[in-house]
């Protein structure tokens, strides 16, 4: 749901508990109606929470990407120390260790972990992935690995 239909929703359920009428005369409907208002809050504050942890882990990817080189990307060519600085490795690390690297750092940002999240975010994870793979496939070519 919308931010905005969260909102509405959380406002109709909460004047429906506490005004005094009432579809069902115990208080049984409102007993519902609390739990569907306790469960869309849960809901709000758990992709919250998704997002502000998404965002850390986004920001302390591009803080170390801009570290290495602000052209990396599609602002620029690749570099190959900026592969290694975007996967997180160091140029002797063995073809192993930059695959786990690269594997690891996918499953984090791959768009598909993060559709549930917001547009922008979205982008972000699938620009992310495509340094990634670039990063990777750069590597592999001067490792001459297949």
């Amino acid at each position: 749901m919308t931010g905005f239909l969260n909102y509405f929703w959380i406002i109709l359920l909460a004047v429906y508990i506490i005004s005094p009428f009432d579809a069902y005369p115990l208080f049984v409907d409102d007993l519902v109606a609390a739990g569907v208002l306790f469960y869309i809050l849960y809901r709000n504050a758990k992709k919250k929470k998704q997002r502000q942890s998404y965002n850390h882990y986004s920001q302390s990817q591009s803080s170390g990407q801009s570290q290495q080189n602000k052209t990396a990307g599609p602002h620029g060519p690749l570099t190959l120390e900026d592969a290694y600085g975007l996967l997180g490795v160091s140029p002797g690390a063995s073809i192993d260790e930059i695959s786990r690297a690269y594997k690891e750092k996918m499953t984090k940002s791959h768009p598909d972990k993060v559709s549930h999240l917001s547009e922008e975010l979205q982008e972000k994870a699938e620009e992310l992935t495509l340094n990634l793979n670039e990063a990777f496939d750069l590597i592999k070519r001067h490792k001459n690995v297949k």
